[in-house]
């Protein structure tokens, strides 16, 4: 089987100039790249632009004998059509990049082999089990060839697998691995100087560095990575796995009585980062909720550390009702291109559907191309954002579902149902958020929507009386404390404005929860309002809060 390896690579790198002339272990790392591709005398290329920016790379290349093509800078996807454009039909491509220098000839062997049996078109590696930016891909000339007459959209054309994966008979290989050995945690791809710099460790007294195995590679990078974990560990304790950071407020403003506004960019990639020092790994976002996701991104490359469990949530807004299943399946394909690219990744950890009416919508062509997706290694994880019950319920029927999100806080009783529901699906993550419904249940009556025929202020108060009765430190705490202390409730999503808020939430997290007998009585206690207050959704409907009018 004849077989080329092309390693694309360009120096015009925003996040870290230059970083393909950057010296790993003596080497430029791109060259390092080829190099290690080519250590079992796979022929092998590296394509690169005809910009004069990457002329030097070019020259490079040559100096350590690497066969080289340049070609359009931006369309990456002509680039390899125009380098093959020589070779038969039926020769394979595995497709490199040089911000990667951990593959070597012996993956490139794994892979040509799965490829050769498989009879698929196109070849990606799965990251269930390898680290985020192992990438290899293969597809044959011929199916390049079709994807660079077809492909239209700029993501497409700059992403040379991307249109091949979404429209040819495809294969995940997850490579061959020792048993229980799991490096998906790690990251190995090159985008910050942080990495960068990990890779200068992960390389340093290697006495071959064209040669070494990439899985020793990986098992020494597994290495540094705990330590690094460990020496990154804060002096304060660590808070439990039940806090979930919200990043609405990092990306948009939000929130009913929020009072600071929304973070600069740099404020909320703190904010980020200090729940990364302090323990916590899961990150909930949205592609609606403003630059969130891009902000998290940032965060998590800067931290150095593992990667969080990112949960996001997809965004069809503006589908309209009688859009085709097409259209409605490119609207799917676009919102998750744009999350993986906002935080980073090659695949979501976690996507819920936003709004639960797009399950039945469209013919059910949303949730049928999540499917796909998840069946292409894009996703792991599918589930649902809900508001009531009733979603709930219907979301808990689909046996694909397996998170939930809902609004959850001690005001809230409408949610008995849901909670015996769950007891027949113990596979279902159930996170809940809003626990201070918007932050309303630690303010006075008067930041409360008018209500009628509820009395706000005796609901103040019974929250007040509850918390001292409860040797609570405030009604946060109370607030926290029942949504933590409800067994089917999995986390909780708290979000928040500034440094200050995230200290403090984390604080309130490492309170105690509450006793059994402490649940009963406050749920007997707490007045039951109507559900125009339990739902946000529909506080525009009320009164104008007095603090708000202006």
């Amino acid at each position: 089987m004849k077989a080329l390896v092309i390693l694309q690579a360009r120096t015009a790198s925003t996040r870290l100039p230059r970083k393909a002339l950057l010296p790993i272990a003596g080497y430029p790392s791109a060259i390092l790249a080829a190099l290690r591709a080519a250590n079992r005398q796979h022929a092998t290329i590296l394509a690169t632009s005809d910009d004069s920016s990457d002329d030097v790379l070019a020259s490079e290349a040559r100096n350590y004998g690497i066969e080289v093509f340049r070609g359009p800078l931006g369309d990456v996807l002509s680039r390899y059509y125009l380098a093959t454009a020589n070779l038969p039909s039926d020769c394979v491509v595995v497709r490199l990049t040089g911000d990667n220098v951990i593959p070597d000839g012996a993956l490139v062997a794994e892979v040509l082999q799965v490829f050769a049996r498989g009879g698929a078109e196109y070849l990606d590696v799965s990251t269930s089990f390898v680290p985020y930016g192992l990438s290899v891909e293969a597809f044959s000339v011929a199916t390049l060839r079709t994807a660079h007459a077809l492909a239209r959209s700029p993501e497409e054309r700059e992403h040379v697998g991307l249109w091949m994966k979404r429209n040819c008979k495809s294969v995940l290989f997850t490579p061959r691995l020792a048993r229980n050995e799991n490096f998906s945690h790690l990251r190995c791809t090159i985008d910050e100087p942080a990495d960068y710099e990990l890779m200068l460790r992960l390389f340093q007294d290697v006495s071959n560095p064209v040669k070494v195995p990439w899985l020793g590679l990986v098992r020494k990078l597994a290495g540094l990575t705990t330590m690094e974990e460990s020496d990154s560990s804060p002096s304060c304790e660590r808070v439990e796995g039940k806090f979930v950071l919200g990043t609405a407020q990092l990306g948009m403003e939000y929130g009913r009585v929020n009072e600071t506004g929304k973070p600069t960019r740099k404020q909320a990639i703190a904010i980020a980062r200090g729940a990364i020092a302090h323990g916590i790994t899961q990150f909930d976002t949205a592609r609606a909720y403003g630059d969130a996701e891009s902000v998290l991104g940032e965060a998590l490359v800067k931290a150095r550390i593992s990667r969080g469990r990112v949960i996001t949530k997809l965004n069809l807004e503006g589908v309209a009702e009688t859009a085709s299943q097409l259209e409605v399946g490119q609207r799917v394909d676009a919102s998750i291109d744009a999350s993986l690219c906002a935080l980073r990744t090659h695949k979501l950890d976690t996507l819920l559907l936003h709004n639960w009416a797009h399950y039945e919508m469209w013919g059910g062509a949303a949730w049928r191309r999540l499917l796909e997706l998840q069946k292409e290694d894009r996703v792991s994880i599918l589930g649902a954002s809900v508001y009531g019950p009733g979603d709930a319920i219907a979301a808990l029927a689909e046996p694909a579902i397996r998170h939930l999100q809902i609004p959850m806080n001690l005001l809230d009783w409408r949610w008995k149902t849901v909670a015996q529901a769950l007891a027949e699906r113990p596979d279902v993550i159930v996170h809940a958020r809003s626990s201070l419904l918007q932050g309303i249940l630690i303010h006075s009556a008067d930041r409360w929507p008018k209500i009628p025929d509820f009395d706000l202020e005796n609901c103040v108060r019974k929250l007040r009386n509850l918390a001292e009765k409860f040797e609570r430190r405030n009604i946060a705490d109370l607030c926290f404390a029942y949504v933590r202390s409800l067994p089917w409730i999995t986390s909780v999503v708290v979000g928040c404005e500034t440094l200050g808020q995230l200290e403090q939430n984390i604080e309130l997290f490492a309170q105690p929860k509450l006793t059994t007998e402490q649940l009963d009585e406050l749920e007997h206690a707490i007045p039951k309002p109507p559900e125009t207050l339990l739902n946000p959704a529909k506080w525009s409907a009320l009164e104008p809060i007095a603090a708000y009018a202006s």
